[in-house]
């Protein structure tokens, strides 16, 4: 509790204030809180009237007791004096000249003459103004600016006249704020701590003000949406988004030495020519180390970078920025950026080392937008682009889950791509083995004086490749079995130090040793077993199992030599049939290798339908979470006036830049000259067979040569298909058919009656363009965004209309930071903190801080903004008001 306002039936009937409990109460504020360790409460004096209804009148903050007495007096210049304030102990109601006092003198007096407020006490209920229909012209009263009630929410009558839905006490313009507070009868608690009936606090109202004073009070009765919550915890302590809370400035040329502190919710930063408005914007880029957007290379960004330039090169050595902010529950971190800092980095948090500064400055989640940069963004095609952008980010960590697998499954196809290359490789390698081995067999059956001994001889090689085979095949099992127990024999991850606070870490102790102890046992019984395995195979395959076979291969050869030799063949035919026949072997062992290789790659290649069609289930899911999300977004627009379409891989920009890359280098050609044609006639097709991708349907028209019309006609066909299976085009014919086209994404920007005003591939003015934008860009998100006169950018007509509204909506979720000459931003919009700049000496200096409700502020916004307040008042007679 921070502000209370004391408001007793006709103040009192006592004449001297040393018995007033008020004048007790403000004497010992500060004592009390000093003894407490708080700061004072604001105290409003004030006083409770009947005129019919009763009233609440509130002062200025009373700071000492001669305030209580200006009180006092008022309520006998009102017409009750001290011994007519009470006839048998009920209070009186309010009279004067022996009249009834109306509630519009009383207003003149108290908000008019004595810089008080009014406010209608417990409208809802019998004595108040909303309790009889004679009241109604009371409760039109535009000065009327509050109502307290007594429930929240109230009762459907209640609501209907203070909403304007009850036709009879509709008010022509807006409607009065709801406030709640309660008796201060009693200290009591009920068992949860909290207030009970009639005791301090039991009704409450939060109000959002920078300094508690009358003026603050007229602020958050006008904006009540803005500034007032009834009842629950304090609305601040809810909000965890990321936010900057404070920018510090040393030594820079363009700005004075500052210490600016900004809301969690709307900031303005406004002042003239020359006060370094921007100039505090740009300091806070270079400090996080903003990363531009995509930077276009025309004469508008070499200038901006040029003036980048200069900003950057005004912080000196000796300058520094320090930049305070939160990125959740209360955590705060101070960046410090110190340009050309010999010895060390340029930025570091303060008080703390952190390995990757970029990971921590990430979680701001920051958006920044200089001067001029909404119409960068949107210019030529990248509208859209940057539409589907923001809903990327919108979508968040499902849509990077969903990219990660279209990579991993994009990956897989490019493997299965080179298997059935490999395929087609090794089927052509396995018919020219088996050819070769075919003529080797003509060779050697021409010798047929000894082709049986020869057919003998043939079958003793066989029989010695296939022993040799028996010896070696295990080698690769015992190797791998090896490389297991050599992993088993490595200790398993140790528990780390802090296990012993684990939950259950008696569990994670015991568990972990009979972990240990079994895998031990584990790696014992495969050893042995592997041993056991070795002696066996030993005793089979040894020097002595396999003499006797050894010999008989032997003898084969030998008689095969010897009949050779008898027959009058010479040695160098033997040798050379020898080597023929070794020849033919070595083509048999080929063609087995060939026969199982193809055998493998012909199933990896088998995968590929699958895979293809897994990546078509991931695009498609992809698109179902951007499609879903802009309708979040279309539904988060607080002022409506944005709708979003989208269509599947229909984007044709995006279609158009990937069959360009298909097209043939040869443009005198036919095939070149109607490749556009090709693309279009391809796009209208697969939109109207709706396969997985248009990439799909021409693989459908390898089996159907009528389905594109141009080509059909132009008999192309033929020429077509063969190009993209050329050895040239086919890898980039490969990477193209697995290249996901682009989402389309249409945006509609509505007037207030629903009518479309226009669409981003269409007629769109810049501004309208980027009213779009950044509509959407408030819609969704937590992190701070930070703009750089958005007003420059955006149609007039839509300032005050829609982002004004959408301001007023996002600055209950997400920190706004706006340096702004347009008075709608800070008024209209209710900014909770103004940091006015003024021009002097040649640099921006602090003018006034802080909201609406301090005279300072609203003078320099009337200054700054409005041109004084003669020239806003001649305006306002040149409009006819």
């Amino acid at each position: 509790m921070e502000l209370i306002g004391v408001t007793d039936h006709n103040f009192s009937q006592k004449t001297d204030s040393r018995d007033w409990f008020l004048t007790h109460l403000v004497e010992q504020n500060k004592a009390v809180a000093t003894e407490l360790g708080r700061e004072p409460l604001y105290i409003f004096p004030g006083f409770e009237v009947d005129v019919g209804y009763h009233v609440l009148c509130l002062f200025e903050p009373a700071k000492k007791v001669s305030h209580v007495w200006r009180v006092n007096k008022l309520l006998c210049k009102l017409g009750l004096d001290e011994n007519e304030r009470f006839r048998q102990g009920r209070p009186m109601p309010l009279r004067r000249n022996n009249a009834n006092v109306s509630l519009k003198e009383l207003i003149e007096l108290v908000q008019g003459e004595h810089n008080g407020i009014v406010i209608a006490a417990h409208a809802d209920q019998n004595d108040g103004i909303l309790s009889d229909p004679r009241h109604i012209e009371d409760y039109k009263n535009q000065k009327l600016l509050a109502l307290e009630v007594t429930s929240n929410p109230a009762a459907k009558r209640i609501l209907e006249i203070v909403e304007g839905r009850d036709k009879a006490w509709a008010r022509s313009a807006c409607h009065p704020a709801c406030v709640m507070s309660s008796d201060a009868k009693s200290l009591k608690q009920d068992d949860n701590g909290a207030p009970g009936p009639n005791a301090i606090g039991y009704r409450h109202t939060w109000l959002k003000m920078s300094k508690p004073s009358v003026e603050a009070l007229r602020q958050a009765f006008l904006d009540p949406q803005s500034r007032i919550q009834l009842m629950g915890d304090c609305p601040s302590d809810s909000l965890t988004h990321p936010r900057i809370t404070k920018v510090e400035v040393k030594s820079a040329k363009f700005l004075d030495d500052q210490e600016i502190t900004f809301s969690e919710s709307f900031n303005c930063v406004i002042g003239g020519r020359g006060s370094g408005k921007s100039s505090l914007l740009e300091y806070i880029r270079f400090a996080i180390g903003y990363e531009d957007p995509a930077v276009q290379s025309d004469e508008d960004d070499r200038a901006l970078q040029r003036k980048r330039k200069v900003l950057k090169d005004s912080l000196t050595v000796g300058s520094q920025v320090r930049v305070t902010f939160e990125v959740g529950n209360g955590v705060s971190d101070t960046l410090v950026y110190q340009p050309g800092r010999s010895g060390g980095p340029e930025r570091w948090l303060d008080g703390r080392e952190v390995a990757d500064l970029k990971t921590v400055l990430r979680q701001l989640q920051l958006q920044f937008f200089s001067q001029g940069e909404l119409s960068r963004m949107t210019s030529g095609s990248q509208g859209q682009a940057q539409v589907l952008s923001l809903i990327d980010a919108a979508v968040g960590a499902p849509l990077l889950q969903l990219n990660a697998r279209e990579r991993e499954c994009k990956a897989r196809l490019k493997a299965l791509f080179q298997s059935t290359r490999d395929a087609a490789r090794v089927q052509s390698e396995l018919d020219e083995a088996k050819q070769e081995a075919v003529e080797l067999e003509r060779q050697l059956k021409a010798r047929e004086a000894v082709q049986e001994d020869s057919q003998q001889n043939q079958l003793a090689l066989q029989a010695r490749r296939h022993l040799t085979r028996m010896q070696e095949e295990d080698a690769p099992i015992v190797e791998a079995i090896e490389r297991v127990l050599a992993d088993l024999a490595e200790a398993p991850v140790a528990l780390p130090a802090t296990a012993n606070q684990w939950p259950n870490a008696a569990w994670f102790e015991t568990t972990a040793a009979q972990v240990g102890e079994v895998r031990t046992q584990l790696a014992a019984a495969i050893g042995q077993a592997l041993h056991d395995y070795q002696q066996a195979r030993a005793s089979f395959l040894g020097a002595e199992a396999l003499e006797a076979t050894e010999s008989a291969i032997d003898a084969v050869q030998v008689r095969f030599r010897e009949a050779c030799a008898e027959r009058g063949i010479r040695e160098d035919d033997i040798a050379r049939m020898q080597e023929l026949e070794e020849k033919r072997q070595a083509k048999l062992r080929l063609v087995e290798e060939r026969q199982k290789r193809l055998a493998d790659v012909q199933k990896e290649a088998s995968q590929f339908p699958l895979v293809l069609g897994e990546l078509h289930d991931v695009w498609k899911l992809q698109f179902n979470a951007r499609s879903a999300t802009a309708t979040d977004i279309q539904a988060s627009v607080a002022s409506q006036t944005v709708r979003l379409t989208t269509a599947y891989m229909a984007d044709e920009a995006s279609f158009r830049s990937a069959w360009g890359r298909l097209a043939p280098p040869d443009k005198r050609g036919k095939l070149s000259k109607r490749w556009d044609d090709i693309g279009e006639d391809l796009f209208r097709t697969w939109r109207r067979r709706a396969d997985a991708s248009a990439w799909e349907t021409i693989e459908a028209a390898r089996l159907d040569s009528t389905l594109f019309e141009t080509v059909l006609r132009e008999n192309l066909h033929e020429p077509l298909l063969a190009h993209l299976d050329s050895e040239n085009v086919r890898p980039i014919w490969e990477d193209v058919r697995i290249s996901r086209v682009s989402d389309g994404i249409d945006v509609q920007l509505l007037r207030e009656d629903g009518s479309v005003a226009g669409a981003m591939s269409g007629a769109l003015s810049e501004g309208q363009r980027n009213t779009v934008l950044l509509n959407m860009m408030l819609a969704r998100g937590e992190g701070p965004i930070v703009i750089d006169q958005p007003e420059d950018e955006l149609d007039s007509s839509f300032i005050y209309r829609t982002l004004v509204r959408d301001l007023r909506a996002a600055k209950t979720k997400r920190q706004l930071i706006v340096a702004t000459h347009n008075a709608n931003l800070p008024v209209n919009a209710d900014a909770e903190q103004i940091h006015a700049l003024e021009a002097r000496d040649g640099r921006g200096k602090p003018r006034a801080r802080g909201g609406l409700d301090r005279k300072d502020v609203a003078q320099a916004v009337l200054d700054i903004m409005e041109g004084s307040e003669q020239a806003f008042k001649r305006r306002s007679e040149k409009y006819h008001f």
